[in-house]
């Protein structure tokens, strides 16, 4: 099993679909299945000012853009298109960062069939280690980075999760309110990495983009005291049971939390009742977390989260249940959202992409078609040493980046409403994190040269993020034939409706593409292992 599972993990980073297809050109079909959207907006599609990649190849299979303090690649909105026109943005493993190329229609089929439901959010996540790392470079590259990601120059992320209190991405193991036996929370506290690293980096960022940012938190463990086995890691859940003393103080913790929050200037748009549940029954497990079984996660929802957010005034804060594998999915879901006292404080169920492969993005779809009126949010994604190859960081690495952009046009594809990036930047070996569990990000920070990396994995993202604006609805693509393409369509909503159609070509080969629509057809050749995202 271990031999298969790893053969797998290197198909799904290297090989990824390099079957050769006997079709030269591919027409493309589209039906609207309508996800409503709520990522981030574009507005004009034809920017005019462009900043150049400074390119760099570390010999990982693609290359990096190099930011420094004096220079740093972005582009801006310009002039919108006339109503003849289309544009095309590229990025590619041979270099290409969003290249832009306009021409007038030409060819391409489309059919639009919208459904009107839910929101896609493209997202990322500020943890004290992306925090400590954005600090430890000059306030001129520091405010390069969060423009990279913020502003109308960046790819305009609009949301991000935040840890509440500590998780392994932090250098130490805290909460907020170590005082035993505390169970009226008097004793919360933000700490120093909330005040004096996320939150003002939070705030930056705010003024920076055009539109609101909004943020949801998510425990990684209550504070050790409330607990089983009375640490923040290892086998440990949550003492006593829902309804009791113990899991109301827990869900003061959580409203104590956005209160604290919007103290700070910054509204808690959403919570999830537990990072990674599963974990808490995992003997030794080495950093935060804290165990429910679906059971669990119902009854602290309905008796103690939901009426305890209302309670205090918080009953716009959305509650999301899950956050935890894919494969737990359906049961979970049956579990909590057929107990109507728990699912009318259910607002979306959370899912987190590391065991995928063991289980179809169907299960996501199967689960909307029965739970229609909760969102299906994909929490959490990262590369990790566990799902890749070594080395840990790898710079320029364009296989990476197909894996993100793979991950995200299957699951937006299954009615899944957005995708969860994890650290917006990380350091040279992928930290700092307190118990040595690193992973890779798409930037990151050379703090010694005074520099940081932009990887194919931010590019990727980009091309959703950047082109499709809230209130789109998702189009379903169909192609002629068999295609070594992966795709998926928006119309993006008055006053400047658009389509907007992301082309993921992982083959080492070009392949030649028809793209049909109501507005005029389009004909063009999609480069090889590449990205593009096509408007008009």
């Amino acid at each position: 099993t271990g031999n298969n599972l790893e053969r797998l993990l290197e198909n799904a980073e290297e090989n990824e679909s390099h079957e050769i297809s006997q079709f030269k050109m591919y027409i493309f079909s589209i039906f609207s299945v309508g996800l409503g959207l709520l990522c981030v907006h574009i507005g004009a599609f034809s920017p005019p000012k462009y900043s150049k990649c400074i390119s760099k190849d570390f010999g990982q299979g693609g290359t990096v853009c190099l930011c420094s303090e004096n220079e740093c690649d972005s582009f801006s909105e310009g002039i919108p298109l006339g109503t003849e026109e289309y544009a095309v943005y590229t990025s590619s493993k041979a270099g290409e960062r969003f290249s832009l190329k306009t021409a007038n229609k030409v060819i391409s089929v489309f059919s639009l069939a919208r459904h009107d439901r839910g929101q896609l959010i493209l997202l990322c996540l500020l943890t004290d280690a992306a925090s400590i790392n954005i600090y430890n470079i000059s306030t001129a590259l520091r405010q390069k980075l969060l423009s990279s990601y913020f502003s109308e120059e960046g790819i305009e992320y609009n949301i991000g999760r935040i840890p509440m209190a500590s998780c392994d991405f932090s250098t130490r193991p805290y909460s907020y309110n170590d005082h035993v036996g505390d169970l009226e929370m008097a004793n919360f506290s933000l700490v120093d990495e909330d005040v004096k690293l996320k939150i003002p980096l939070m705030l930056t960022a705010m003024k920076m983009s055009k539109k609101n940012i909004t943020f949801f938190g998510s425990p990684w463990s209550a504070p050790a005291w409330m607990k089983t086995n009375n640490k923040m890691t290892g086998f440990g859940q949550l003492k006593g049971k829902a309804g009791d003393k113990n899991h109301k103080a827990w869900a003061l913790y959580f409203a104590k939390f956005i209160e604290a929050y919007k103290e700070k200037g910054i509204k808690i748009w959403a919570v999830t009742a537990q990072n990674e549940p599963s974990d808490g029954f995992i003997p030794f497990f080495s950093f935060q977390c804290m165990g429910y079984t679906a059971a669990m996660e119902r009854d602290f929802i309905k008796e103690d989260l939901g009426p305890m957010l209302s309670a205090r005034g918080h009953a716009d804060v959305k509650i999301i249940m899950l956050d935890d594998q894919r494969m737990f999915l359906k049961s979970w879901a049956n579990t909590i959202l057929t107990d109507p006292d728990a699912a009318k404080y259910v607002a979306g169920i959370g899912v987190h992409w590391y065991e995928d492969i063991f289980l179809p993005a169907k299960a996501l779809s199967d689960t909307h078609n029965r739970f229609p009126d909760y969102f299906i949010l994909a929490t959490e994604a990262c590369i990790d040493p566990h799902l890749s190859k070594p080395p840990i960081v790898s710079l320029g690495n364009w296989a990476r980046g197909n894996r993100y952009s793979h991950s995200i046009i299957e699951d937006l594809s299954n009615w899944a409403v957005g995708w969860v990036d994890w650290n917006i930047a990380l350091n040279m070996e992928g930290g700092p994190n307190w118990v040595k569990n690193f992973v890779d990000s798409p930037i990151i920070v050379d703090a010694e040269k005074g520099l940081f990396y932009k990887q194919p994995m931010f590019y990727h993202l980009g091309h959703f993020s950047k082109f499709v604006p809230p209130g789109s609805q998702r189009i379903e693509v169909t192609a002629s034939g068999k295609s070594p393409l992966q795709f998926i369509g928006f119309t993006t909503p008055a006053p400047s409706t658009s389509t907007v159609v992301i082309i993921l070509n992982k083959d080492d080969s070009a392949v030649e593409l028809q793209i049909n629509s109501q507005d005029g057809t389009i004909t063009e050749t999609v480069p090889p292992s590449s990205i593009q995202t096509y408007i008009w």
